[in-house]
């Protein structure tokens, strides 16, 4: 399940009134080599290239992130394990494994984690701006702050579990990645997501989007299920796009596109 979230009234009458510390050094620091403690828990970069930054939360069981929004990026959320609760100013969305928000630039939102021993969950950013952020109200006195300074930067990682993209030795096969599956390939044409794409999961294109002809299924740093894909509309060829695909671990791993 992907749910698409778009600002609403309440979310810009509060973006036009908040004030907020501004960090532009964020946006050009290089994280790949750090991971940033949360007093929530922690986060780091999982893969990133110039038009998508992964990260990867871990929040502890009953914390929440602040209710903030990002007003140049588009944001995608898949839960890797645990449960978490979604919430905005006007909704609240229970997530479970291999489920997901699509939160359009400007939409306010927290994320909490449900399940007894916390829960990881992937945020795609699009483009990669982490300075991109407006606290509104925080449980640990960071509204209106920038984001967290060098002074949270770790590079012992040991007490984490740091599994970035670009050690896990994958070469375009299915990999474990906590509770669900992951794989990352390149798709251009009807053939390769016939044979490629898995059923009851969802894809990210994280280079490329999916469009056929004027159609556009999903743009760059997008979720969709899988089964959004028409089969009936897909063309022998198309532009490259590299999608990764995440799906719930239980789940039987055919490949097919319905």
């Amino acid at each position: 399940m992907i749910k698409r979230i778009f600002p609403s009234t309440t979310d810009f009458e509060n973006l036009s009134s908040l004030r907020t510390e501004v960090s532009p050094e964020a946006n050009h620091f290089d994280y790949s080599k750090v991971v940033v403690r949360k007093p929530w828990g922690y986060e780091y970069l999982w893969y990133q290239n110039s038009s998508v930054a992964v990260w990867m939360l871990h929040l502890t069981a009953g914390s929440a992130t602040s209710m903030h929004c990002h007003a140049r990026k588009r944001t995608s959320l898949v839960v890797m394990s645990g449960a978490v609760e979604c919430s905005t100013f006007n909704e609240r969305h229970r997530l479970q494994e291999g489920h997901g928000v699509v939160l359009e630039p400007c939409v306010f939102h927290s994320t909490q984690a449900v399940s007894e021993g916390g829960a990881f969950v992937m945020e795609v950013e699009t483009p990669p701006l982490k300075g991109d952020l407006l606290r509104y109200r925080d449980n640990f006195g960071r509204a209106g702050k920038c984001y967290e300074g060098q002074d949270q930067y770790v590079t012992d990682f040991r007490e984490f579990y740091y599994r970035p993209l670009p050690i896990i030795n994958h070469n375009g096969k299915p990999c474990d990645f906590l509770n669900v599956h992951i794989q990352l390939l390149q798709f251009q044409g009807q053939s390769d997501l016939e044979q490629g794409l898995i059923s009851g999961g969802i894809i990210i294109p994280f280079l490329g989007r999916i469009a056929f002809g004027r159609n556009i299924i999903a743009e760059i740093g997008e979720a969709i299920p899988v089964s959004d894909v028409p089969r009936d509309a897909c063309p022998p060829v198309f532009a490259p796009v590299e999608l990764l695909q995440i799906w719930p671990g239980k789940h039987i791993a055919r490949k097919s596109l319905v």
